[in-house]
């Protein structure tokens, strides 16, 4: 428990608190990101145009996200404390986990040329607890020959096979003993961490024992490059405890906010602005501003939602309303037609008086 403490007070994440929380059968409360207003409806013509301004609030603590979380364990023949460790404490995690928002987990497991399989995918992503602890069950430590193990494969396989889904923030929980081979299976690390930023994947990486995992840097190189962070010198059983705080520095800690429209409304272009990017974090209430455009394209009555996206993952939604008429023109149009009356009037005028 020192541990986790000295973890949250480095992290200063609420997600730790809140998973412990439920770890110990406590009630947890999470608080809600929004969009404001949120709905929105206009009038146009055929093909005009109205807009809104839209502000995303983002809260502190973790609240209501949507979240893929993927364990990959080395399962070589020196991680059996580990593996029991997460074993044993991963229904309990996964639950308190999911009272955050939409939370989904996914499993995978490596070892290294020569063993049965160098990568294995256990559990794809489900929403299913007992499914995902079947597919950590099925961890067993044995095999690995050398030192270096077959990680930048199976990091690579996680982030290409795996069935991330859309509007997901996606996290990679690593963790092993041992550095990587490189190359291994046609796997390097630069190809593995291209791999995981084309996926928008964050890599929590954790050394369990003495750092052997970052021997040669690669686990603390992939994890900065995914936007994720580096844990030094885990003992096997504070593993746990380990992993509570990087999925809580993960969700904690992000890098940017956008509206992203739901891609059900094709009779209707929507212009959301550009993201907001930076180093942000949870440790107070932040809003983000966004003009928001929208552009008919056909006559009728179109319906649609707009999600708020931290680091990809939908954290709230908002419906809009687009109503299209034909032959009706818009206000500013009006006032030209009327500016444009009154000169002809005018002019008509002057031309009596000169005859």
């Amino acid at each position: 428990m020192q541990r986790l403490r000295t973890l949250a007070t480095q992290r200063s994440s609420l997600l730790i608190a809140i998973a412990l929380l439920g770890l110990l059968g406590l009630p947890a409360v999470a608080l809600a990101d929004s969009i404001s207003p949120g709905t929105f409806t206009c009038t146009v013509p055929t093909g005009g145009t109205c807009s809104v301004h839209k502000t995303v609030t983002v809260t502190t603590g973790a609240t209501d996200i949507q979240a893929d979380i993927f364990f990959l364990a080395d399962t070589t023949g020196s991680m059996g404390g580990a593996i029991a460790a997460v074993q044993a404490s991963a229904t309990g995690l996964m639950t308190s986990l999911s009272g955050l928002g939409n939370v989904q987990f996914g499993v995978g497991e490596y070892k290294d040329v020569g063993d049965t399989f160098v990568y294995r995918l256990n559990q794809n992503i489900t929403s299913s607890i007992p499914a995902a602890q079947t597919g950590i069950n099925a961890w067993g430590a044995s095999g690995g020959g050398d030192e270096p193990e077959g990680q930048m494969f199976a990091l690579q396989e996680a982030a290409n096979t795996t069935a991330w889904r859309a509007g997901s923030k996606r996290i990679l929980v690593w963790f092993g003993d041992a550095p990587g081979h490189d190359p291994r299976n046609g796997a390097t690390e630069a190809s593995a961490t291209a791999a995981l930023q084309a996926n928008d994947v964050i890599v929590e990486a954790i050394s369990v024992g003495a750092d052997r995992l970052d021997l040669t840097g690669q686990a603390s190189r992939i994890a900065a490059a995914t936007g994720g962070d580096f844990f030094s010198g885990i003992a096997q059983d504070e593993i746990v405890d380990a992993i509570i705080a990087a999925i809580g520095s993960a969700i904690d800690n992000y890098s940017s906010v956008c509206l992203g429209p739901d891609g059900n409304a094709p009779n209707v272009d929507v212009s959301t602005g550009d993201c907001h990017t930076g180093a942000f974090d949870r440790s107070i209430e932040r809003t983000f501003e966004f003009d928001v455009v929208f552009h008919d394209l056909v006559p009728g009555d179109h319906s649609f939602v707009i999600h708020a996206l931290v680091d990809g993952g939908i954290v709230a939604t908002e419906v809009d309303r687009i109503i299209s008429t034909t032959g009706v023109p818009e206000p500013a149009s009006l006032l030209l037609v009327g500016a444009g009356l009154l000169g002809l009037a005018a002019a008509s005028r002057g031309l009596r008086r000169r005859k």
